[in-house]
């Protein structure tokens, strides 16, 4: 599956996203899933330590056994904010450290930034499943995501490698940046190393 730009009279750019070889891998692989952002970001307003979560759109089974039901929340925080000064570039590091399912059970996860899509309610009928670039189903652990300007709306960028304890920064070279509650934000995830692998039922 492929994210489409052209979409009637609406077009973001190409945005390239890159996987790119790390060296030599020393965390587990990861599942990929798509998810929704709850709380919105924006480098005007945003502290570091404040909660940020994102809800599963569908189920995963990480590659150690341990499933996450559609509808769990990933939880973390945000840890780093640079806000734009006089038109400067802005930047904000997040952390999903935690899944949250609706029993209310948490399990500790390791959660990597993958691609990430508008979800304004003037697109969300046009940006489904079906024209997003398929989530990848394995992530190596020597894996770095470098995503372009273009996919989102304002020139906003996004980095992001497994092996980096964030989760990903989000930049933008000129202003500050924003990410509605809404958008589309592929991730991959594995429980924290020491977790466990205990089964949540579907």
């Amino acid at each position: 599956m492929r994210f489409t730009f052209s979409v009637k009279n609406l077009s973001y750019g190409l945005a390239i996203v890159s996987l790119v070889s790390a060296g030599a891998a020393s965390a587990q692989s990861l599942a990929g899933v798509n998810t929704r952002l709850v709380t919105p970001l924006d480098s005007q307003t945003a502290a570091a330590g404040q909660v940020v979560s994102v809800k599963l759109d569908g189920s995963v089974k990480t590659p150690d056994g341990v499933k996450l039901p559609r509808g769990t929340e990933l939880i973390g925080k945000v840890t780093a904010v640079t806000p734009a000064k006089n038109g400067q570039a802005s930047s904000v590091s997040v952390a999903f450290t935690e899944a949250q399912l609706k029993g209310g059970k948490q399990i500790p996860v390791k959660a990597t930034l993958l691609a990430a899509y508008p979800g304004d309610e003037g697109v969300e009928s046009q940006y489904s499943d079906e024209t997003m670039d398929a989530v990848p189903s394995s992530i190596p652990a020597d894996r770095t995501i470098d995503q372009e300007p273009g996919a989102l709306p304002g020139g906003v960028a996004l980095k992001a490698a497994v092996q980096d304890p964030n989760s990903g920064t989000f930049s933008k070279k000129d202003g500050n940046l924003r990410l509605t509650a809404g958008t589309y934000l592929q991730i991959g995830v594995a429980p924290a190393t020491g977790s466990g692998s205990t089964s949540a039922a579907e």
